[in-house]
């Protein structure tokens, strides 16, 4: 097999002994997740899981979908990067037990869902994802949730479909549009600004690079497996609530299954270029622009900067729901899949 064979001959670097996570990636654990992979991970299992579900394709895009037997409000569930449909495969089935209809799709160029060609921004991918909901699969109201790129992408459905979305749920607020009318600022909304800018220059290197030139880096992770694994571990470690150690949150064969995922389906390029496509034409909130949908929010111990509650409803003005929550981080639903969706299904009650 190419993936195993390309592993075996990985010409590894040496590391300045105990630097190790403080220069990105720790060699030594990445080349020991990289020997699991090459001779314990069962990818196949994996697909028998996903597998028990339908899988939908549409115009190039992929859906799981999750039915339920009762007639709640189908939730929409978006991912970010670097992440996938397995983010919330197990939240989608707690949803379906409790009557609510799960969609999953994977956005245009990750997961299973196709390469849009030219980089698409956030409300690109908006339009598209409501049309594989409202066309594709013939739902003509529904709730949607997301982290990362999935919560600016479900923001902006709302924000262009208010009359679809019955309800918008979001772990990462901070990934929201400025607001359009800021006037002037509390003490801790000037706090999140600071913050925020200090969190994207010290950590915020991905941003830099994958939005003005992703193409740099991609042949290189798209062609070394082993390279694509330091890459992403980077981001699942210091994202999650794992307090430095990536496998408090995550198995070696969670790891192994995301990086399966960009590695089989070559998505590694794709994705990073929706960070290309939303610099071009960025989604700004004009003068008295807000979204108007029932929405909530909940908040994650070991989250990137997230904004103050005062600072949110200038964005979100039929705010219902704001939860604290004590562990989880950036891949919530992942992380804690219990916690994420007794809240998202605390909201849903109150929506139809």
């Amino acid at each position: 097999m190419d993936l195993r064979r390309r592993l075996e001959n990985t010409r590894w670097t040496e590391q300045p002994e105990a630097l190790g996570w403080e220069l990105g990636a720790d060699a030594a654990y990445v080349r020991a997740l990289c020997e699991h992979w090459r001779t314990e991970h069962d990818w196949r299992a994996t697909e028998a899981l996903i597998n028990e579900h339908e899988n939908v394709r549409w115009e190039g895009l992929h859906c799981l979908r999750i039915p339920a037997r009762e007639d709640g409000v189908p939730v929409v569930l978006l991912h970010g990067w670097p992440s996938g449909p397995l983010e919330y495969l197990q939240s989608a089935e707690l949803l379906a037990e409790a009557g609510y209809p799960a969609l999953v799709p994977s956005l245009p160029g990750f997961g299973w869902s196709e390469d849009p060609g030219t980089p698409l921004n956030v409300a690109g991918v908006a339009a598209r994802l409501h049309a594989l909901v409202s066309d594709g699969l013939g739902v003509e109201r529904y709730a949607v949730a997301g982290g990362d790129w999935g919560a600016i992408i479900a923001a902006r459905m709302a924000f262009d479909q208010p009359d679809a979305v019955a309800g918008l749920y979001l772990s990462t607020p901070g990934t929201l549009p400025v607001p359009g009318d800021l006037g002037d600022l509390g003490q801790a909304e000037q706090d999140f600004v600071e913050i925020g800018t200090r969190w994207r220059r010290r950590q915020g290197h991905h941003l830099v690079i994958q939005s003005l030139a992703p193409d740099v880096i991609s042949p290189a992770l798209n062609d070394s497996p082993a390279g694509l694994a330091a890459y992403l571990l980077d981001k699942y470690r210091k994202w999650s609530d794992c307090d430095g150690d990536v496998e408090k949150r995550f198995s070696k064969d969670q790891l192994c299954d995301f990086v399966t995922m960009f590695w089989a389906e070559q998505t590694i390029a794709s994705s990073m270029r929706l960070y290309w496509g939303e610099r071009s034409d960025r989604w700004r909130l004009g003068p008295g622009e807000t979204i108007g949908v029932p929405a909530a929010v909940s908040l994650w111990a070991g989250q990137i900067p997230d904004p103050p509650r005062e600072w949110t409803e200038r964005i979100l003005t039929d705010l219902r729901r704001w939860t604290v929550m004590e562990s989880g981080g950036h891949f919530a639903a992942l992380e804690e899949p219990e916690n994420y969706t007794s809240d998202l299904l605390a909201f849903l009650s109150g929506v139809s």
